[in-house]
């Protein structure tokens, strides 16, 4: 087979994307979450016709990925959209935290409900800290619910190791689902 025939092997269809060559073995693919931009990374020798037909291959996957990240609602800005998230959450927090410091025995932690660009939640257990994303209202009761379990979670195991996910598991059965649900920031 020639060079010439090899081009006629790339798919007729295949979604625009940005290509950069690196030193790697296999190849990757994301979906910009800002500009919806679809980015290829490839190895430096792999044929432009394998990369198209990886790409085309998963042109499903990138409809639907795009699809998912133009449903997210543009982020919280200070103002009053993150005051009504702000006293959303106190009100939900004036109900859960005492249940959930019951059920784990713990004193209740100082809380603080900020914008957050990265996370939907942080535990500092050593100053017993909790800071939640002010997004977290716009998720819903049960995903505030998870969230600030997992972070009680944290004072007694600051790791996601087997012994963190056993407290999880015994605290809150279905959090697994939840944080499906949850789904990234």
């Amino acid at each position: 087979m020639t060079n010439h025939d090899s081009a006629e092997l790339a798919p007729a269809s295949v979604p625009a994307y940005v290509l950069t060559r690196k030193r790697m073995r296999s190849i990757r693919m994301r979906v910009d979450s800002r500009t919806f931009e679809v980015r290829v990374s490839a190895p430096m020798t792999m044929p432009q016709w394998r990369i198209d037909a990886f790409v085309a291959s998963r042109s499903e996957w990138i409809t639907d990925r795009i699809a998912a990240l133009a449903a997210v609602p543009e982020p919280l800005e200070h103002g009053p959209e993150a005051e009504r998230a702000r006293a959303t959450l106190e009100e939900w927090l004036d109900i859960l935290m005492p249940l959930w410091c019951a059920e784990f025995d713990v004193v209740p932690p100082h809380v603080s409900l900020r914008i957050m660009r990265s996370r939907w939640g942080s535990c500092r257990a050593a100053t017993r800290r909790i800071s939640l994303n002010l997004e977290l209202a716009r998720r819903g009761y049960e995903m505030t619910e998870y969230v600030l379990v997992h972070e009680l979670a944290h004072l007694f195991e600051l790791n996601h190791g087997p012994r963190f996910y056993a407290l999880m598991d015994r605290h809150l059965p279905d959090w697994r689902e939840r944080k499906a649900r949850l789904g990234p920031l």
